[in-house]
């Protein structure tokens, strides 16, 4: 009986709409999932909410002008802008200049492949951890001082701090981009280069005008940048862990990300923040990611076109 309704209706829809049916359920699921909790997070946004109250109160736009002059949310806005930038752009270096070098032949090429990769396995908490001043800072500045005789690195210096953050974030995913980015040199044809080594290009002229125009023109070079842009926008695991060690768990921190930010608001109470603030918060650091990945999206798209 279900069987036959089930032909029925697949024999009366149009051919050119078939492919939709298969993706209704996919799209049910992203509403349940995802839609509801948005829809709730704005009607929260509209409210005062918190744990003591037995129901939101209706506010309106109050909690968005709160944050508009919360000096706190753009010092986070600041830093989260501040890490998206620096560790993307990091990690596509060190990821670029990984794929140049595997992309050579060399007898140690798969070996040193196999270490690369490596900090993929690495969860964000221990590599927050591996670049503390508990981890290995210590022994530097034992080193320096002891050893060399120059003075120490202060480790609780927040810019300083803030630096090594984005170093072990880039450090991170590099080994992602060198992946990308092989892929799109082993696509590119072995007559290209011997032709550029023909005519007497040396290894930095093969690289500025064929290697990385090819990289930077893909569209997967684009993808990647979007997926990895949209994961450091939110990140939180290792501006978490040096937070305690530079002493800065107070709000307004120079490394607070807008995750460690809302973190901070629910976790200590005594600040006196609704959840409903927290809300407005969240949707608006969801407003801004989605913007940055619609531009990305659309050289992305443009670049798809073209090729």
């Amino acid at each position: 009986m279900v069987k036959a309704l089930f032909i029925s209706v697949i024999e009366g829809l149009n051919v050119k709409r078939l492919p939709y049916l298969f993706i209704i359920p996919t799209i049910v699921v992203l509403l349940l999932v995802e839609g509801y909790p948005i829809v709730y997070s704005i009607y929260l946004s509209l409210t005062e909410f918190n744990p003591a109250t037995s129901e939101p109160v209706f506010i309106g736009l109050d909690n968005y002008v709160r944050m508009v002059s919360d000096g706190n949310f753009w010092i986070s806005l600041r830093v989260t802008l501040l890490y998206v930038f620096g560790s993307v752009s990091l990690a596509f270096i060190l990821g670029l200049s990984f794929a140049v070098l595997l992309f050579r032949d060399f007898e140690y090429r798969k070996r040193l492949q196999t270490v690369l990769i490596l900090p993929l396995a690495i969860s964000p908490l221990i590599a927050g951890v591996f670049f503390s001043p508990a981890a290995i800072w210590d022994d530097i500045n034992v080193v320096l001082k002891f050893v060399l005789g120059l003075p120490m690195v202060d480790v609780r210096n927040a810019n300083f701090a803030f630096s090594l953050i984005i170093v072990a974030d880039a450090w991170l995913w590099a080994p992602l981009f060198m992946l990308v980015f092989l892929s799109v040199l082993q696509s590119i044809s072995k007559e290209t280069f011997e032709a550029a080594e023909i005519h007497g290009a040396s290894s930095f002229q093969i690289f500025k005008r064929v290697t990385f125009p090819l990289i930077i023109r893909s569209p997967v070079t684009f993808v990647i940048i979007t997926i990895r842009t949209i994961d450091a926008f939110r990140s939180f695991e290792i501006p978490f862990t040096w937070s305690g060690w530079i002493g800065a768990e107070s709000l307004g921190s120079p490394i607070d990300t807008l995750s460690l930010f809302m973190y901070k608001l629910l976790l200590f109470p005594t600040y006196g923040t609704p959840f409903s603030y927290i809300a407005t918060i969240a949707l608006t650091m969801l407003g801004i990611s989605l913007a940055i990945t619609a531009v990305l999206i659309k050289f992305s798209n443009s670049l798809w076109e073209k090729n």
